[in-house]
């Protein structure tokens, strides 16, 4: 069983330092100061699958799903909701614009 415990871990450590992984093509991230003149479109939200440790492999996860989303909506841009300071995060929201 630990060998396969290892090989996850490593893969999850590999994928965390690989950006590419976690781009959405012709979709990215901007903040709310930067789409005044876009069009507003909707709401998406991605969930982490991993938390603790790995937290922030869940959170580029979930940023990825999140512009998944936007993108199946036509968007080109996304906003996303400011992270708590603390504690987890199990649902990452945020606005889709066309821009």
């Amino acid at each position: 069983m630990r060998p396969v415990l290892s090989f996850l871990i490593a893969t999850l450590a590999i994928s965390a330092c690989s950006p590419v992984y976690y781009n959405v093509a012709g979709v990215r991230e901007a903040q709310a100061s930067e789409v005044t003149g876009c069009k507003l479109i909707g709401r998406v939200s991605g969930i982490p699958g991993v938390y603790g440790p790995l937290k922030d492999v869940g959170l580029k996860d979930a940023r990825r799903a999140a512009m998944e989303q936007a993108k199946a909506q036509g968007g080109n841009t996304v906003v996303f909701d400011p992270l708590p300071e603390a504690g987890e995060v199990y649902e990452l929201r945020a606005q889709v614009y066309s821009c």
